[in-house]
């Protein structure tokens, strides 16, 4: 039969103890109120108009397609491929003018 050994301490079985982890203090001293208005203002200091080319860009980047996108910003698709760099092969190019 094992015999327990005596004499360890609790860092010997993991348990040591923990430092009380640090809580935030908060100190928005400012009403509800206040605090609605600032963010109002705040979000008119961020608001950027983008060129048509970086909005199709963006747009394009997040998965629109270029029917979609066309209809979006309110531009031809032969526009929006010209600002995506989308070239229509000679022979669908002469083909696409006839029509």
């Amino acid at each position: 039969m094992a015999t327990p050994i005596s004499g360890g301490t609790s860092f010997d079985f993991g348990a040591a103890p923990q430092a009380a982890a640090a809580q935030p203090q908060i100190t928005n001293s400012a009403s509800p109120a206040e605090a609605k208005q600032a963010s109002k203002t705040d979000a008119k200091a961020y608001t950027v108009k983008l060129s048509e080319d970086a909005q199709v860009r963006l747009l394009n980047t997040q998965g629109q397609s270029v029917s979609q996108i066309s209809a979006i910003t309110d531009l031809s698709t032969q526009a929006v491929d010209g600002y995506l760099g989308i070239t229509l092969p000679l022979s669908a190019a002469g083909l696409a003018s006839k029509k």
